[in-house]
């Protein structure tokens, strides 16, 4: 498969590599189809976030392109900005021809902005980094904006957006699967040390207290400090508008023009934030965490779990509760070690070939000596 990866200056280093380290390693020794991977650019040189500096083809060696990554940038008012000037309006055109050509096009992390300036991504899901998505559904109201999700694909396959950073290694893997099949991506995941999938969507990466739209002095800033402080009590809407000295009604329009939201969503927002930091920080059970936060039941958790993050309580917990910094020494062994710290818990799904990390035995008689 012919791969193109679309560089601007500015561009995350971290995005770029991943790509690379997905498609362009050689595996066909382990039975993975190769790929054809070409950098382009509009610059001969270009200069990535943190100096590194990447040598790249002119555009126009875009062409018979079967997949376009574009990855992000950590400096999105760069790249906006970049997106009105020449540089910005030859990547877009680039990316018009490589579709129209039949490629298939997908944007990492913020790179979804640069997707969705050529229009092609109207009407179809996307995502992005979860700290720009209100940004991307305002400057593209067409969008259907995905906060939760750690990627997507439209109806025709052939557009993808990735949520923020490490999730464009998902992409990545998902479009090698679509392209060769669950077998070869799972070879690759391997090799990377990585789960062939995630489990849950970007949300659960969200700062617990994560809030931009409220503000300090707000006039439902002290009964917003109420909730917090009586999480468990049932806070219907009669009892949330007296706490707050105004009518229901009054309370609803007046709360939703300060937060962005109904009081009821912000009052399971809250109970759901209380509910994840339990989890990181506590050896509660679930059930006690679930009446603590003010779910009453442990079936309930799971449930807006399951909805608003796309992940269980327990899982949660055991992505987000920090491991041993010192682990006991693994003892030696003449195979692998049984120590792990993989998503799964289970070090053999992630190990690859053995000879993928075996030392060269010249290398090793210069070690011994």
């Amino acid at each position: 498969m012919r791969v193109v990866v679309l560089l601007m200056h500015g561009m995350r280093a971290f995005d770029v590599t991943a790509v690379l380290e997905v498609f362009a390693e050689d595996r066909t020794g382990r039975g993975v189809p190769y790929d054809d991977v070409v950098v382009v650019s509009p610059h001969a040189e270009v200069v990535l976030k943190h100096g590194m500096r990447f040598a790249a083809r002119p555009l126009t060696a875009a062409a018979g392109a079967e997949l376009v990554l574009v990855p992000g940038s950590s400096d999105l008012p760069h790249l906006l900005d970049a997106l009105d000037e020449a540089e910005g309006r030859a990547a877009r055109h680039a990316l018009l021809d490589a579709h129209a050509g039949g490629a298939t096009l997908a944007s990492l992390c913020t790179g979804a902005f640069l997707l969705a300036a050529t229009g092609l991504l109207d009407g179809a899901q996307a995502t992005t980094h979860w700290s720009a998505c209100d940004l991307l559904a305002e400057r593209h109201p067409r969008l259907q904006v995905q906060h939760n999700v750690l990627h997507t694909r439209d109806h025709t396959g052939r557009l993808w957006t990735s949520a923020g950073v490490s999730a464009g290694i998902d992409l990545c893997l998902a479009l090698h699967a679509a392209a060769h099949g669950a077998a070869a991506a799972a070879t690759v995941a391997r090799s990377m040390v990585l789960p062939a999938a995630r489990h849950g969507g970007q949300a659960q990466y969200v700062p617990v207290r994560h809030r931009p739209r409220e503000r300090a002095g707000a006039e439902f800033e002290n009964l917003r400090a109420a909730v917090r402080d009586q999480i468990t009590r049932p806070w219907s809407l009669a009892e949330l508008a007296v706490a707050a000295h105004v009518a229901p009604r009054t309370l609803q329009r007046r709360f939703a023009l300060e937060t962005g939201t109904t009081p009821a969503r912000w009052v399971l927002t809250e109970r759901l934030a209380a509910a994840r930091e339990l989890l990181e920080t506590t050896h509660l059970s679930v059930e006690q965490i679930a009446h603590r936060a003010g779910f009453g039941s442990a079936d309930l958790l799971r449930k807006h779990f399951t909805t608003h993050l796309a992940t269980s309580p327990t899982r949660y917990r055991e992505a987000f509760t920090p491991a041993n910094p010192f682990p006991a020494p693994c003892k030696q062994s003449t195979g692998w070690s049984t120590a792990s710290n993989s998503p799964t818990g289970n070090p053999a799904s992630l190990v690859a070939d053995r000879h993928e990390t075996q030392v060269p035995a010249s290398v090793a008689r210069r070690v011994r000596r």
